[in-house]
């Protein structure tokens, strides 16, 4: 954990720093204000940092909270910035090239050598300066429509899979998924009871959970994650565990889950019924889940053991790349979410590595995955072209 907040500290340090030099240093801004310019830069760094390391060492109350949300809208704005800062440099960069090739090749076809004006500093000041407060405006107000988006209520999105020779009994059987709430510092309790009326207000076979559910400790957020023991389901309400589980005390949280009413499935199946079909459902760990505790290694092909016959194999896990084994399994569907569909740029592209998909519906081989755009969101409060979702899946025979 201390290596994994050493090299995003790093990087995020090279980012903000990278910000200040593009920004602050061109406004020429005379002393004190250049150094408090950069003194704001730093202290949004390291805010995220504090508040997290509050949290982790159980100084969880109403302060550390005020300071994870000061904390996030400031890295959400300054990766914003930050993101807009390098494609105007990359551009500027492509234009002066640019120039240069025209200018080059023009003197190769012509003897004209009259010497070119020099370029106005106050200009290209005065430019690059309004470029900049550009640039901070657009990254203010995308990150207030981010937050919008993130706060406002998940919308329900209804997916089609298509099951070869799927008993007549499971056409039309829909499940209900939702995942990555991350209850903690900005998703409380009137945000869990919003999903939870949400999903008690869709008619469905099975609700499943797909791991992320909190950041912080039982004793702090067992109030917020409360009104989830209020869910509604035929057949029941399955749980797995995310990776953020693990960083929060796994084997409590379990605990507290099946206080819930939640069935945690840890590399095990149940078995489902409806009219003369039968479904396997099982439920992975977390792929880190062995990292934190050896027995919660996880691992698609145990969660089969002593499984009968069935007419499909549907299995839980948070990460999409459980895929890889899954689908050597046998299963025809998994069910996923972890990546947030990106959630907002750059951290799109970051949700790409070492996952097969990000968002949506995809085949892979024999089987089936979906992964949702989750529930809530995690860190910065702010969503753009990546709206939470509460998913209802349903089987369709073929």
């Amino acid at each position: 954990m201390l290596i994994f907040f050493a090299i995003t500290f790093t990087v995020l340090g090279l980012a903000y720093g990278y910000i200040g030099w593009r920004i602050i240093i061109p406004a020429e801004l005379n002393s004190p204000w250049s150094w408090i310019a950069w003194a704001v830069l730093f202290l949004f760094l390291i805010i995220p940092y504090v508040a997290t390391y509050l949290h982790f060492t159980g100084k969880e109350n109403p302060f550390t909270d005020v300071l994870s949300w000061i904390g996030y809208i400031g890295l959400g704005f300054f990766s914003l910035v930050f993101v807009f800062v390098l494609a105007k440099d990359v551009i500027w960069l492509l234009g002066i090239a640019g120039e240069k090739i025209i200018t080059f090749t023009g003197n190769l076809f012509s003897d004209n050598t009259r010497p070119s004006l020099p370029p106005d500093p106050e200009r290209r000041r005065f430019l690059i300066n309004s470029i900049n407060l550009g640039i901070l405006g657009v990254s203010g107000m995308l990150t207030g429509y981010g937050i919008f988006e993130a706060r406002r209520s998940p919308y329900l999105k209804e997916v089609t899979v298509p099951i070869k020779n799927l008993h007549k009994d499971l056409d039309g059987y829909t499940i209900v998924q939702f995942t990555d709430i991350h209850v903690g510092p900005t998703v409380k309790r009137s945000y869990v009871k919003k999903i939870v009326d949400q999903i008690n207000g869709i008619e469905k076979d099975l609700v499943v959970f797909t791991g992320d559910l909190v950041d912080g400790s039982v004793k702090n957020l067992r109030d917020d994650v409360e009104p989830l023991r209020q869910i509604s389901s035929p057949n029941g309400y399955y749980f797995v565990t995310g990776n953020h589980e693990y960083y929060s005390g796994v084997e409590e949280w379990i605990k507290e889950a099946e206080k819930l009413g939640f069935k945690v499935l840890i590399n095990e199946h149940q078995v489902l019924t409806k009219g003369n079909s039968k479904i396997i459902l099982a439920g992975v760990t977390d792929t880190s889940g062995g990292q934190f505790l050896p027995e919660q290694k996880s691992d698609p092909h145990k969660a089969l053991l002593g499984a009968p016959e069935a007419d499909i194999k549907i299995l839980l896990a948070h990460q999409p790349r459980s895929l890889y084994e899954s689908s050597k399994a046998g299963y025809d569907l998994q069910i996923s979410g972890h990546t947030h569909g990106g959630q907002y740029i750059p951290w799109n592209f970051m949700a790409k590595i070492g996952q097969p998909f990000i968002k949506g519906l995809h085949l892979f081989d024999k089987t089936w995955i979906y992964v949702s755009m989750g529930t809530g969101y995690w860190g910065p409060p702010l969503r753009i072209g990546a709206r939470s979702e509460i998913t209802l899946i349903k089987l369709k025979k073929v």
